[in-house]
């Protein structure tokens, strides 16, 4: 064989080998502080978790359900997440999650702060 082609085979292999769905159902692990959250607002850099007002920290980092990082800028997601704070209460890492880690999550014993109770006067 020539060079080239089995450079072009190694080539193919690898392209096969990193393509294989193994590769992007790889399981995401949390830090043990975090917390699981109901995101109901962002508009950067205020984010409203559990009903709770909350700023991120510079260098916050929001990870999407493929674990590649959004902007928070431009990130318009509402639903379940994990969170994890800094020193300061400052949101620092944000996760949004996929319906499987949800369910992973409240294995774990995490639980969705239940919603307020609101009381009207009239």
């Amino acid at each position: 064989m020539k060079k080239t082609q089995v450079m072009q085979l190694l080539l193919v292999i690898v392209l096969i080998m990193l393509s294989h769905p193994v590769f992007s159902q790889l399981q995401r692990y949390f830090p043990p502080d975090s917390k699981l959250g109901k995101l109901t607002a962002v508009s950067f850099p205020q984010f409203t978790i559990n009903d709770q007002q909350m700023i991120m920290a510079a260098g916050g980092q929001i990870r999407g359900v493929d674990n590649l990082i959004i902007l928070p800028s431009v990130a318009n997601y509402i639903g379940i997440v994990r969170y994890q704070l800094d020193i300061m209460g400052n949101l620092h890492r944000v996760w949004i999650l996929t319906p499987d880690e949800v369910k992973a999550a409240e294995h774990e014993g995490l639980q969705l702060p239940a919603p307020k109770k609101r009381f009207f006067f009239f």
